[in-house]
């Protein structure tokens, strides 16, 4: 039997719990300093994915309605909210500390064909702030195959991203925030 819209609410609200659960207990190194609290940053991020006018905005719409009706509402983040992640919390020397990590094309296993999240760098755990989109018609999680991962490239300017870092209502400049981190990446030469 179908799940009802408050069934799909409360199951991202269990999710966002677990999320803001797992970074506030990560292994970090002490000389990380977040510049934000990550457990108020992941219910941030999470809260936004709710809201109709930035879905409008960013995503695809051809798969709108059918996110919408599944509760699938990660879905489609998963690359805005990494990248986005990524350049927020950084080492005070600017290196990375979560490596985003994608795979593309899936045919070999059930589950998400493409998907994106980031892997500690330190301890290679895995933090992944759209794992709920990965549901079957029942609403039961479906494994990732996060073993299928390939690093990806966070060096660019990403105007969906920039678009949803607006809607956080968190008073950064992202676009500011990306290019200080590029011009790091050049200077130093890190690949």
């Amino acid at each position: 039997m179908p799940r009802t819209k408050q069934e799909h609410i409360a199951a991202f609200d269990d999710a966002t719990r677990r999320l803001m659960t797992r970074v506030s207990t990560m292994k970090i190194p002490p000389e990380f300093k977040p510049l934000y609290n990550m457990s108020d940053v992941v219910y941030k991020f999470r809260s936004a994915f709710l809201i109709p006018e930035l879905r409008h905005a960013v995503l695809a719409k051809k798969y709108e309605s059918e996110r919408i009706s599944s509760g699938r509402f990660a879905a489609g983040f998963c690359g805005i909210a990494s990248y986005t992640w990524s350049h927020l919390f950084r080492m005070p020397n600017g290196d990375e500390v979560w490596r985003i990590k994608h795979y593309k094309n899936n045919r070999t296993r059930y589950g998400l064909s493409d998907h994106v999240w980031m892997e500690n760098k330190f301890d290679g755990s895995i933090l992944d702030l759209a794992f709920d989109q990965s549901i079957d018609e029942d609403g039961t999680f479906v494994e990732i195959p996060y073993d299928l991962g390939i690093d990806a490239d966070e060096y660019f300017e990403f105007e969906r991203a920039y678009k949803f870092a607006e809607y956080l209502n968190m008073n950064i400049d992202l676009p500011d925030i990306v290019r200080g981190n590029i011009a790091r990446h050049i200077d130093t030469g890190r690949d």
